[in-house]
């Protein structure tokens, strides 16, 4: 068996993946990071965006709204502020929480209430941008 990463996706709800892993490509602040089986121990913050997982020549692709990801030898864990699998996300959905986050903004509630929507609206256009991109065909 070829020499691989285990990685370890954990967010703030539950603990959605555990598996070894061949490749990993993580938003990081500074930009993309590629990791590797012996990449050096590393702890990052991570951005909003895609976390593309190879195992096998075949990709896994999660949306994450940032993070931390910790590499200690061949041990990586991704601690998401929160991730969804690109082919478990429904539009539908994702398209009503992006209205009902604009309408929440424009309705000038709190700046609290504000920031919340603003957070909500940010993590459904991820998702929503993630899904159309992994999808050759979006069915809504």
């Amino acid at each position: 068996m070829p020499h691989r990463l285990h990685l370890e996706i954990i967010s703030q709800e539950k603990q959605l993946l555990s598996q070894d892993v061949d490749m990993i490509l993580a938003p990081s602040n500074l930009g993309q990071i590629g990791i590797l089986p012996g990449h050096i121990s590393l702890f990052a913050s991570l951005d909003a965006g895609e976390l593309i997982i190879i195992t096998d020549s075949k990709h896994d692709v999660f949306a994450i709204t940032g993070g931390f990801l910790d590499i200690n030898q061949d041990q990586v864990t991704v601690l998401a502020n929160s991730a969804i699998r690109a082919k478990d996300i429904n539009v539908k959905k994702v398209e009503d929480a992006m209205k009902k986050a604009q309408e929440t903004m424009r309705d000038q509630l709190s700046e609290r209430d504000y920031k919340l929507a603003e957070a909500d609206l940010r993590k459904a256009i991820l998702e929503l941008k993630v899904a159309k991109k992994r999808r050759h065909r979006v069915i809504a």
